[in-house]
């Protein structure tokens, strides 16, 4: 292929929130790119505002002379666009196939896992840059503190968050290859566990001879995950095994967490700004990485303490009369765990309503019994309909959700304006509404606050 700069790039799916960011490196990185989606988006303005040509929406005819065409794992074969420049001879390639050639030459530090890539990932750029390395990065949500998913960037580290669906990290040959936790997903690209651990053996095996891996001590199945040989290999945690540790782990009075990070050598005070035990060790990778490579971490532990997060991962949406809005993307019943128990410790005292937008019917029927134990936390549980996404009905349903969910308070209300409805009636003072969606069920709690504050006109 022709060097980046000199290359015409057309994006198939580029207004999501995969492939908006990779426009915005091609673009950065000199290329000519353009691109296409069904409909607007969030990104699409943003791009367009950085003279990326958006077309909304998808036909053949937005195809002129690219001399590649890249496509996110959402485009199927029969898509207009990718139909003709198959038909037409231009190369077309996944998201994971073309990452290779777009990283070459830079030392990719790729954050893999189950569970918060995009808090990580977004942690890890907020510190090599407060360090003043210049990454370049892609993830998957805006840095609240920044505005910003991606940057080319002018130094050696490029900071990936790596997804593993469609097995797109296995396109990566990381330096660094770091993973959070590990847990069975997305059961409509993997059938089964095993083969959902054999993605990330794989992904791990295709670490940099060069380069090193981090894994979490603490995660039970990482250490049933063969590592490859001859690579160097570190460990972070809890437990006394670990390289790096955290320990006097306390909750602060702010409802966060504070502990003190030690490589064996050094002990370092990190007081974080965001909720949730789970960003202990989210930020413990962080701390880890700088320490394998001995950047100073007093600097790293006052950067991590200056980050406040990522856009729809506990990010606070409105308050008014005493209620508060919380969004977050838990769509996996971990996260969905962690989620409520951090807005349990950063609000004592408070009614916790959760609204659980089930997301694909695959994955709600695979994981359905964890599920339904996952909102011990939430005073009140409204669940809506099963957002499919990229699924067809398979027959299993929302009734099937009903019968097994077990909560002293829990009701089915479906639609985002029967849960605006619901919560207009029954909000009060101190309320604290959690949306765990990774769809559109955000939009509900807003609609609601939204209907009181004009009755209370």
């Amino acid at each position: 292929m022709k060097p980046l700069r000199e290359m015409k790039i057309h994006i198939i799916g580029i207004g999501g929130t995969g492939m908006a960011p990779i426009a915005v490196v091609l673009n950065e990185m000199g290329a000519d790119v353009s691109g296409s989606d069904r409909s607007e988006s969030i990104y699409t303005a943003d791009l367009r505002s950085r003279n990326i040509q958006v077309m909304v929406p998808q036909s053949a005819e937005n195809i002129k002379d690219p001399d590649v065409v890249f496509y996110s794992s959402a485009i199927h074969d029969d898509n207009p666009e990718l139909a003709e420049a198959r038909k037409r001879g231009i190369p077309t390639l996944k998201r994971r196939e073309f990452l290779g050639f777009m990283l070459d030459g830079r030392k990719t530090v790729a954050i893999a896992g189950s569970h918060g890539k995009s808090t990580t990932t977004s942690m890890m750029v907020w510190v090599l840059s407060a360090l003043g390395l210049e990454p370049g990065f892609i993830v998957g949500s805006n840095l609240k503190d920044s505005g910003r998913n991606a940057a080319s960037g002018k130094g050696d580290w490029f900071v990936i968050e790596a997804d593993e669906y469609d097995n797109m990290f296995l396109g990566l040959k990381p330096y660094a290859a770091l993973l959070t936790k590990v847990e069975y997903d997305h059961p409509d690209c993997f059938p089964t566990e095993e083969i959902y651990m054999e993605a990330f053996q794989k992904f791990l095996n295709n670490t940099r001879d060069d380069g090193f891996i981090l894994l979490n001590a603490d995660d039970l199945n990482q250490s049933l995950i063969p590592v490859p040989e001859g690579r160097n290999i570190w460990k972070y945690g809890i437990n006394e095994s670990c390289d790096f540790r955290a320990i006097n782990l306390e909750l602060s009075p702010n409802g966060c967490y504070t502990y003190d990070f030690s490589d064996g050598n050094q002990v370092v005070h990190v007081s974080l700004s965001i909720p949730g035990k789970h960003n202990v060790s989210n930020s413990l990778l962080v701390m880890g990485f700088c320490a394998v490579n001995g950047y100073d971490l007093e600097k790293a532990s006052k950067a991590l303490e200056s980050f406040h997060g990522i856009g729809r991962r506990f990010e606070l949406v409105d308050e008014w009369n005493g209620i508060t809005l919380i969004d977050d993307y838990a769509h996996h019943p971990t996260e969905i765990k962690a989620t409520l128990r951090a807005a349990k410790e950063y609000y004592p005292n408070h009614r916790i309503w959760a609204i659980w937008q089930p997301h694909t019917y695959s994955r709600t029927q695979s994981l359905l019994k964890d599920f339904c134990n996952s909102f011990m936390d939430a005073d009140e549980l409204i669940i809506t309909d099963i957002y499919a996404a990229r699924e067809t009905y398979n027959g299993f349903g929302i009734d099937d959700v009903m019968k097994t969910v077990d909560h002293p308070s829990v009701r089915h209300l479906g639609s985002n304006e029967n849960v605006a409805d619901f919560l207009a009636e029954n909000l009060r003072p101190g309320d604290v509404v959690v949306t765990l969606s990774a769809g559109d069920a955000n939009l509900a709690a807003p609609l609601a606050l939204e209907k009181m504050k004009h009755v209370s006109n």
